[in-house]
């Protein structure tokens, strides 16, 4: 209710404030509500009070004006008192837990230095559960986090790397290629750098020759079924059988007289 009524005060307040014409009693009255919102702790609104109130001074007297004066002095105090408490509570805390924080900090960065990058993250994860951290902490802390999460991403990409030769090796080079496609080379570390390329060069390498060796012995195959269709059902007087279909690269015969050992061992389907 209190609230209410104060809100309906500083209503009729703001709305005699824009007409410039405030009399003696209205400039009490508001003055009230300055005092009010100060002693209740809403000294943001006391001060956007005040500074309303200031505009229009025209009808004040010299008590009003002091009073102003020493409200507006008052609720600057506060305000100076409410960030010095928080700060003090910030410094309190910095100085009771420093010790913890730096010894957690350092625990993640002998993690990380020992390339354990998970365990170091899952430490980094506890602090910022665990604790506040104050500025200079929060600063190694970024910091380790940074190197923590890169670190992860080249494990990840060196097992990936390692994924895509052990495909490779097992001959399946458009898979190889497919997973090659998908590691990320924004950050890669030199090594990775030339293993990647390395990697790349090999498999296009392998699928040329692999491409390569497969035309040449469908060539030869072609061939060698054309002269043994050729032997089997060739020009000698004894032809050993009789096309009855071809489908693709295969032929069906069926056997006719039988052959002179010449025909039967030169090979035909």
């Amino acid at each position: 209710m209190k609230r209410k009524t104060l809100f309906i005060i500083l209503a009729t307040l703001v709305l005699s404030l824009t007409s410039c014409a405030m009399s003696t009693d209205e400039i009490a009255t508001y003055l009230t509500s300055i005092n009010s919102s100060y002693q209740n702790g809403a000294y943001e609104q006391a001060q956007t009070e005040i500074e309303k109130l200031n505009k229009s001074t025209k009808n004040m007297t010299e008590e009003q004006k002091r009073r102003i004066y020493i409200v507006q002095k008052k609720t600057i105090q506060a305000q100076k008192l409410k960030a010095a408490k928080a700060h003090s509570d910030r410094i309190e805390y910095a100085t009771q837990k420093s010790g913890e924080i730096n010894n957690a900090l350092n625990d993640a960065q002998s993690l990380c230095d020992q390339k354990m990058y998970y365990e170091a993250s899952q430490t980094l994860d506890k602090i910022a559960t665990d604790y506040k951290l104050p500025p200079t902490e929060q600063k190694k802390f970024d910091e380790e986090k940074t190197t923590a999460e890169n670190g992860i991403k080249s494990v990840k990409i060196t097992d990936a790397l390692k994924n895509v030769e052990t495909i490779y090796n097992g001959g399946d080079y458009d898979k190889a290629t497919e997973e090659l496609s998908k590691i990320d080379t924004s950050n890669l570390t030199d090594a990775q750098s030339q293993k990647y390329q390395s990697l790349q060069t090999n498999i296009a390498n392998a699928k040329a020759a692999a491409e390569k060796a497969a035309a040449e012995a469908k060539a030869k195959a072609k061939i060698d079924i054309s002269m043994a269709k050729s032997k089997v059902i060739g020009t000698s007087g004894y032809p050993y059988a009789s096309l009855l279909a071809e489908n693709d690269e295969k032929w069906y015969f069926a056997p006719t007289d039988e052959p002179d050992a010449n025909v039967r061992d030169s090979g035909g389907h």
